[in-house]
């Protein structure tokens, strides 16, 4: 383990004491995306509720060697980081829409639509992020609503006019 600041993900991971010695520092890929506008807490929830997503799925970045039912857990605590930080801000929208992300992600993993993760998670980090164009957050609401809905298109169209986000694919696919 290397010394990080209490701001990164691997250091809110080491706070769990059934994680130590299993962090690592890898590189975030989310915060960049949202920060600024986000304060680099709301950022850093955010980044953790994607290693939550990553740890129940067995992909994880910032953790190294957990067993499955450990990995669960952890996921489960990165969840719950993630969401104070993000509840902490009061903004509602933010919270609904991390809230449909986290339940339309298991939902595209759970029906075998794994090519809707990056356009889904593309999407929220740029509404979240406060994009202007083809991601804001009422275009990219409705998207998740059809998306929800078994409509995965408008999803896919909004992340189509973003930027890449880089590392994202290579978390939610590697």
């Amino acid at each position: 383990m290397i010394g990080i600041g209490a701001d990164r993900v691997s250091a809110v991971l080491l706070e769990q004491p059934a994680l130590a010695g299993r962090t690592v520092d890898a590189v975030e890929v989310l915060v960049p995306v949202v920060s600024p506008p986000l304060p680099r807490e709301n950022a850093l929830g955010l980044e953790l509720i994607l290693e939550g997503f990553l740890l129940h799925r067995g992909r994880p970045r910032h953790v190294d060697h957990v067993p499955m039912g450990a990995a669960v857990l952890a996921g489960d605590y990165c969840y719950a980081q993630g969401l104070v930080r993000i509840a902490a801000t009061g903004d509602l929208d933010m919270v609904e829409a991390l809230g449909d992300l986290v339940a339309l992600s298991a939902a595209a993993v759970a029906s075998g639509r794994e090519e809707d993760l990056l356009p889904l998670w593309r999407a929220s980090a740029a509404a979240i992020g406060g994009e202007s164009g083809p991601g804001t957050a009422g275009a990219v609401r409705a998207a998740r609503a059809a998306l929800r809905d078994g409509v995965p298109g408008p999803i896919h169209e909004i992340a189509a006019g973003l930027p890449p986000v880089a590392g994202l694919e290579e978390a939610l696919t590697g």
